[in-house]
């Protein structure tokens, strides 16, 4: 029998319960992790220690390599100075031992069944490639792929994670995508012998210093003595064409929203087409899941937008991990220099279809997996253009909700009031009205005085229409920050403008505009304020207070200049060549259909992954 069959590519998965069954025991990853550094990097090995020790990872599992210190190599540097020591080491330790085996399809794109030497046995599970070792593997000219595959998907250019993972596996073509025998076709599930057996997850802990690796270990470790906490941000593009292939984007990315909402997570979602403005009210970050433009920008270029300890953030695009190494160029780099601990990128054009999908990535994490798992779990291909940057052993969400909450509550964490919050959402989530209401009477009572807590229930309140008790909340929120936190309060202020525009109080809505108008002048001219404020005022047949009146007389100024000048200058042409819509759809036709390994039942099971129903394929998804 192959070791795949074809079916479709979506899954449905079962929804959040709020009585959650005991998590079941989850591999102990650790046991089969093997650290890897550049003996050539004057930082590599240090950090190796660091991450080992922290993870309890034995001596004779972190090993060093001598290769190029850059992050672009040949694909002859790779062969020689990367993948045959570690086969060799592999070898001489007898880790892996192999067997002729026919895989059936592996190549996506190409039929035919590829005669290789598979493992039959392999006790290294996790890689971990610490800061030094290469990132990528340049195109080598001289490896030809067939001519019947698609031009798209020739290329043998790779992330060095990307083609050491199927280190397990000999004889397999160089040039092309290999379909990933472990992708969350119809479930999630956790790494196991089986799987080991076609591959190893591999992710390196990278960055632009090695003081930000370390912080990324640290962080990763503390943020799981109870759970990833803060809020969850998406930025949709808004694709309304059902067959535009760049869709699918957007539908992850949307999926990944709900999922975070249905599990109790504040959610925000930015719509606009446009990458989520510089001066978008976003902190205390949590996740973060966007796209699509090629250099860092939008919030978190502010001091103000502080990522949550153990954040996990990640922005596509065709190159946003061409270099991981820089404070500010592409976008994986800048991410976890602004405080991100975990995030992928691609290192060359993947087409968007080869990179992970955003809600299968985020169902794997809700469903309690590391982030080498669920980071795996949601990438149709191997030996492709993805790279994964972080601790793969991170499990932001390590137990069952109400576990964490226990444990936060024993340990008196500073967590506490963000996971008591999100109990209470959980119930507004299935509800529970009634129940809704009285929590968040006890949890105010609990934390008097808290921020987090008042701005938080004032968002429940809101939710459930709950107007008058949310705009008190709201207030009293305002009232306590002062001036100390402007990004704060610069949402507190929308979200009070906002609820009386909706509680019909023309007046008091139209004074909030004036006074965002006034304080954050910028802020409001770049989110879009003014313009709202004055189109409420007109309807509303209100006069404009000073800073609107200001305001609109100079948007009337401009909009007469730039009809004067008529000035239409061109963007300046992309210096990457990127995706068109044309390849999207071409690739799209292959990645719709593919190959699945028939596995073995399996014991236990993980606990339901909160997801919605998943929308009707898109054309880009279906054969």
């Amino acid at each position: 029998m192959p070791w795949w069959r074809l079916f479709p590519l979506l899954a449905v998965l079962p929804g959040l319960s709020l009585a959650q069954p005991p998590a079941p025991a989850l591999p102990d990853l650790a046991a089969h992790a093997l650290v890897v550094f550049n003996q050539a990097d004057p930082d590599s090995q240090s950090l190796a220690e660091t991450y080992a020790k922290a993870r309890a990872i034995p001596a004779d599992r972190v090993v060093g390599l001598n290769c190029p210190v850059t992050e672009e190599i040949t694909r002859d540097q790779f062969e020689s100075t990367i993948r045959k020591p570690l086969e060799e080491l592999f070898q001489s330790r007898g880790w892996i031992n192999r067997q002729e085996n026919f895989l059936s399809n592996p190549v996506l794109g190409l039929e035919g069944t590829i005669p290789v030497q598979q493992a039959k046995e392999n006790p290294i599970w996790v890689m971990v490639l610490m800061r030094g070792i290469p990132l990528k593997i340049a195109e080598d000219p001289t490896i030809l792929a067939p001519e019947k595959l698609m031009s798209q998907l020739r290329p043998n250019a790779a992330a060095v994670d990307s083609e050491l993972a199927l280190l397990p596996i000999q004889g397999l073509p160089t040039y092309g995508l290999i379909a990933n025998p472990y992708f969350a076709d119809k479930r999630i599930r956790p790494f196991s012998s089986f799987f080991a057996n076609y591959l190893i997850l591999v992710t390196r802990l990278d960055g632009p210093s090695p003081g930000i690796v370390r912080r990324m270990i640290q962080d990763a470790v503390e943020a799981e003595k109870t759970e990833l906490t803060g809020r969850a941000f998406f930025d949709l593009r808004s694709i309304e064409k059902k067959d535009d292939p760049y869709r699918m984007g957007d539908d992850w990315i949307d999926r990944a929203a709900t999922l975070f909402r249905t599990a109790g997570f504040e959610v925000e979602i930015d719509r606009r087409p446009e990458v989520a403005p510089k001066f978008a009210p976003w902190d205390q970050i949590a996740f973060y899941a966007g796209w699509y433009t090629g250099e860092f920008q939008g919030p978190f270029t502010l001091p103000t937008a502080r990522f949550r300890r153990g954040a996990i953030a990640y922005h596509i695009h065709s190159f946003s991990a061409e270099t991981v190494r820089s404070e500010t160029r592409n976008w994986v780099g800048p991410l976890l220099f602004h405080g991100a601990t975990a995030t992928m990128g691609a290192v060359y054009e993947p087409y968007l279809r080869f990179t992970p999908d955003i809600s299968l990535f985020a169902s794997a994490l809700l469903s309690g997996l590391s982030f080498a798992e669920a980071a795996y779990q949601s990438q149709l291909s191997l030996s492709w253009m993805v790279t994964m940057v972080g601790d793969p052993l991170y499990r932001p969400f390590p137990r069952n909700f109400y576990e964490n909450l226990d444990a936060a509550q024993t340990a008196g964490s500073a967590d506490l009031p963000w996971l008591a919050l999100r109990k209470v959402r959980l119930l507004a989530t299935n509800g529970l009205l009634s129940e809704t209401k009285t929590a968040a009477a006890k949890l105010l009572e609990q934390f008097p005085k808290n921020e987090i807590v008042l701005e938080g229930t004032a968002d429940i309140f809101r939710t459930l229409n709950e107007n008058q008790e949310a705009t008190r909340l709201y207030q009293e929120a305002l009232d306590l920050i002062g001036d100390r936190e402007p990004r704060d309060r610069l949402r507190l202020l929308m979200r009070l403008a906002d609820l009386y525009r909706r509680d019909n109080q023309p007046k008091q809505a139209l004074q909030f505009y004036e006074t965002l108008m006034a304080d954050f002048p910028e802020a409001a001219r770049s989110l879009g304020l003014g313009d709202r404020a004055v189109a409420f005022a007109s309807g509303e047949s209100l006069a404009l207070p000073p800073a609107l009146a200001q305001y609109q007389e100079q948007v009337e100024e401009a909009q007469i200049a730039a009809a004067v000048a008529k000035a239409a200058a061109q963007p300046p042409a992309s210096a990457k060549s990127e995706a068109t819509s044309a390849d999207q759809a071409a690739v799209a036709q292959v990645a719709g259909i593919r190959p699945a390994l028939a596995e073995p039942s399996m014991n236990g099971s993980l606990p339901p992954s909160p997801a919605p129903n998943p929308p009707s394929p898109t054309p880009a998804q279906t054969p």
